[in-house]
């Protein structure tokens, strides 16, 4: 048998070739530091067995072993990751991409205890990964060797789609509970069993709790346990945190029960979350390939978990803020009115005693900062969560509207370039009107601001011929309360920023031509039509 090793380290690539030449001492071997010398001895050599890392100085294992697939088809391809470099997406593509065996790397924390022992400790720790590593290596070759490739190619797709309908329905899932049913479901199906069994942590009660389970696994004596620390392999494997394929349970020290007529047992831990099992009657069922296919189910249960987990921390803080919108709107608001009000009545009183109202005045103005604050406040409130309702939208027709709503004595609004892009209304109105009140506040008296259609296309820019902002100071002008003016609450500008974001698009702060402010909007999508030239409003 002809076998290319792949890797971009030479120690690495050293061990390889003495791990497969151990294996097979027959073979012939071949060795390769890049992706290039790969394919180049693929298409000169009789290959037929490639077994390469992960990382390589011009691409990567994936990378080659689709190549491999494209130009070579089902040639036995083992990838085996080297430690810190492999984790569940890149076995994802690697199976995606029908890889023959995949030696995951090990776990870079396996170390911890060893490491705090001093650098020889953690030299003898990477060694023992190393090892386990060159050995899966071997074991791998050794499979792939004998294996009937176009026998296995069938199964291979038939676990790719269950694992592909399992994703579905994890994302779909709404509970804890019900992730651990689609998962239960998923890990028998894929690897073509019936008993299996989800069980979550408890923090309260330090136990591991059955949270869905397979009829088979049900109908097992007793049912599935609660288990305990220190009393099973499924607590070993959740607190290790790595999958474990056993081979004959009864036989493990660890065994919950030695009686139990389940022998061999797939363990996978759920990232501190519980564990998820697989058993089956037979033992030694579970190959690599299994391991495999499961860290990247387990993997894809623990994103539904934190799916879950933000769901509902989302819809805590959305309570939350609908509470503090509340208490703005009404219990704000009110006492505001009366003190304004009552400020009113004083003044009145005051001016019929002759007696003088200049320290009314700074109360008068106090009031309207915290009524403009509040404005403000409840603007970017409804920014969160609120949805997007894109519409064709007239670039000259907005700026017009800004006249409208926005004091611009004095000042002077024209559109240079127009064009109709997608947005949803009220929200882009808003934006607006807050970038030309903006250019209105800082340009000082006669102060020019000019719209248009960015020159790629790509966007939008209002820019004026005021002072301008300091570029130290261009990033922080989006900050929540960040103002440079007296009257300014902060907000403005942020507010802008929200809803930039909420429409996907960015937004970002240089310099006009006239030395002034320039702010342009990108990632918009414009719908075509006819553009209209310098369009001005004074």
């Amino acid at each position: 048998m002809d076998v290319l090793c792949v890797d971009g380290d030479p120690t690495s690539l050293e061990r390889t070739v003495a791990s497969v030449r151990r294996e097979l001492p027959d073979a012939t071997l071949w060795s390769a530091r890049t992706t290039d010398e790969a394919l180049d001895l693929l298409a000169t050599e009789p290959i037929e067995c490639v077994v390469s890392a992960h990382e390589l100085p011009d691409g990567n294992g994936v990378d080659l072993l689709e190549s491999v697939r494209a130009s070579h088809g089902p040639i036995p391809f083992v990838l085996a990751p080297r430690a810190g470099t492999g984790g569940e997406s890149v076995a994802a593509a690697a199976v995606d991409a029908d890889v023959s065996a995949y030696v995951p790397s090990g776990s870079d924390d396996g170390g911890r205890d060893a490491r705090d022992e001093g650098r020889n400790a953690r030299e003898r720790d990477r060694n023992a990964r190393e090892g386990d590593r060159n050995a899966r290596i071997r074991a791998s070759v050794r499979e792939v060797a004998r294996e009937d490739v176009g026998s296995a190619v069938p199964e291979q797709a038939r676990q790719l789609e269950a694992l592909h309908e399992a994703s579905v329905g994890l994302i779909a899932a709404t509970s804890h509970e019900r992730v651990a049913e689609v998962a239960v479901a998923a890990a028998s199906d894929i690897h073509g069993l019936e008993a299996s069994t989800a069980y979550l942590y408890d923090a309260d009660e330090n136990v591991l709790e059955p949270a869905a389970s397979t009829t088979a696994a049900l109908n097992l004596a007793g049912g599935p346990p609660t288990y305990r620390p220190g009393e099973s392999i499924v607590w070993r494997v959740f607190e290790r945190g790595e999958p474990e394929a056993v081979e004959d349970v009864p036989s493990d020290p660890d065994a919950y029960n030695p009686e139990t007529p389940i022998r061999s047992q797939l363990t996978l831990p759920l990232d501190g979350y519980g564990v998820l099992v697989s058993g089956s009657h037979e033992p030694g069922t579970f190959d690599e390939r299994d391991v495999t296919i499961g860290r990247i189910l387990a993997g894809n249960v623990v994103a539904a978990l934190e799916q879950v987990d933000r769901a509902r921390e989302l819809e805590k803080r959305n309570e939350r803020l609908d509470e503090f919108v509340s208490v703005i709107s009404h219990d704000l608001r009110n006492p505001l009115a009366v003190a304004t009000g009552r400020l009113e009545l004083a003044r009145a009183d005051l001016a019929d005693a002759g007696v003088e109202t200049e320290h009314l005045s700074s109360v008068e103005y106090a009031l309207g900062r915290i009524e403009s604050l509040i404005d403000d406040l409840l603007r970017l409130a409804r920014e969160d969560g609120a949805d997007v309702d894109p519409e064709p939208l007239r670039l000259s027709e907005l700026v017009d509207h800004c006249c409208g709503v926005v004091d611009t004595e004095g000042a002077t609004l024209r559109t240079a370039t127009d064009g109709t892009f997608r947005g949803d209304r009220g929200r882009v109105r808003q934006c607006f009107e807050n970038l030309v009140r903006n250019a209105l506040e800082h340009g000082g008296d006669g102060v020019t601001v000019t719209a248009g259609v960015l020159a790629d296309g790509t966007g939008i820019y209002f820019e004026d011929d005021g002072s301008g902002i300091a570029s130290e100071n261009r990033e922080k002008v989006f900050d929540a309360g960040y103002s440079t003016q007296r009257d300014g609450t902060g907000f403005g500008l942020r507010i802008v920023d929200r809803i930039v974001e909420s429409h996907d698009w960015e937004i970002r702060v240089t310099k006009s031509e006239a030395g002034g402010a320039r702010f342009e909007i990108t990632g918009v999508e414009f719908v075509a039509d006819d553009t209209t030239e310098s369009v001005t409003h004074d």
